[in-house]
């Protein structure tokens, strides 16, 4: 990792030769390096894939730790960054009301009024419909990005 115009080194990166280090320092990633086969290409990622999730537990574990630790002594600060626990807001009260005074404005209620992943979710478990009947009504879902994540194999 290149900070501040110095090569970093973590305990987690494997020595390599030369060649690849200068790759590296002219913006090269490690999977962008010359490799002999795919084979060995998809064993490193795996590899790779498998200490990204070796981290990620630690990493959940240590913030499990460090979150019971502020909710009995209070917030933690390092250097110019805090942790503590800040209040989180929802909207709540007579949505038929607001949209009245929106449409006075001369604006479509709709275009504020949006449905999340997590409300359509719930409409569904609520009323029993699924995605097909969700598409009925009017409304159905589409991709809005792409987030690079883990998940369960199904």
């Amino acid at each position: 990792m290149n900070m501040n115009g110095q090569t970093v080194i973590f305990p987690w990166d494997e020595p390599m030769d030369i060649e690849a280090a200068a790759l590296i320092d002219e913006g090269a990633t490690p999977m962008d390096l010359p490799e002999e086969n795919k084979e060995e290409k998809h064993k490193q990622a795996q590899q790779l894939a498998a200490e990204i999730l070796h981290l990620e537990a630690i990493l959940k574990a240590k913030k499990e730790e460090l979150k019971q630790y502020v909710e009995q002594n209070g917030k933690v600060v390092v250097g110019d960054t805090q942790f503590d626990f800040v209040p989180t807001y929802s909207w709540e009260g007579n949505w038929e009301s607001l949209a009245r005074h929106i449409r006075e404005k001369g604006l479509n209620p709709f275009d504020f009024f949006k449905l999340g992943s997590t409300e359509a979710t719930k409409l569904m478990k609520k009323t029993g419909w699924d995605e097909e009947q969700m598409k009925e009504h009017g409304v159905f879902r589409v991709m809005s990005g792409k987030q690079f994540r883990s998940s369960k194999v199904k």
